[in-house]
């Protein structure tokens, strides 16, 4: 089998309902290497409290909230739904194979083959299997709670629910694990 490059995958989305929009998608291979992007399509009117106070203030369009500074390789966006996914399969087209990986994929995994129609119209070069690090956490006999910043490294104040954010925290942690030989 062919080396495949990993990208940690992370969405905030409208709420644990079958109806969830996505609001913003991160794809990151490592901290200079990423895709995010806010949607400016998705039902407001699906948003709860909980998503005011801990999500929307940390996007980074409109808030004032400073991005990180993009490379040749990382795309930093705002628009629809078609905007995105163009831009998005533009992006991961040029990884050659990859696999995904997300922390408690559920929504992420599902409303990141929507995008595309589905999961088998996903882009030929992604691996049709997402793997999830809680599972790994499981494997290694850890809680599947335990913090994502302490494994990554990472102060407890680091921002939370962006979506970048937390897959740079992804990231870290797998890499982390791997280089523990906690990951094949």
């Amino acid at each position: 089998m062919a080396q495949l490059k990993s990208l940690f995958l992370d969405t905030e989305f409208t709420g644990l309902q079958q109806s969830a929009q996505l609001i913003s998608i991160a794809l990151v291979e490592n901290e200079t290497s990423w895709f995010y992007a806010e949607f400016t399509d998705y039902d407001p009117a699906l948003l709860s409290d909980w998503h005011r106070h801990f999500v929307l203030p940390f996007l980074f369009f409109g808030t004032g909230r400073q991005a990180p500074a993009t490379s040749p390789d990382s795309i930093l966006l705002q628009g629809n739904t078609a905007l995105i996914v163009n831009e998005l399969t533009q992006w991961i087209t040029d990884y050659g194979m990859v696999e995904i990986w997300a922390d408690v994929p559920a929504y992420d995994w599902v409303l990141f083959c929507q995008l595309f129609g589905g999961a088998l119209k996903i882009p030929s070069n992604i691996d049709y299997i997402v793997y999830d690090f809680a599972t790994v956490l499981r494997a290694q006999g850890l809680d599947t709670d335990s913090d994502r910043l302490k494994i990554a490294g990472l102060p407890p104040d680091t921002i939370r629910h962006n979506a970048l954010d937390d897959a740079i925290v992804l990231s870290r942690c797998y890499n982390n694990f791997k280089a523990q030989k906690k990951i094949f």
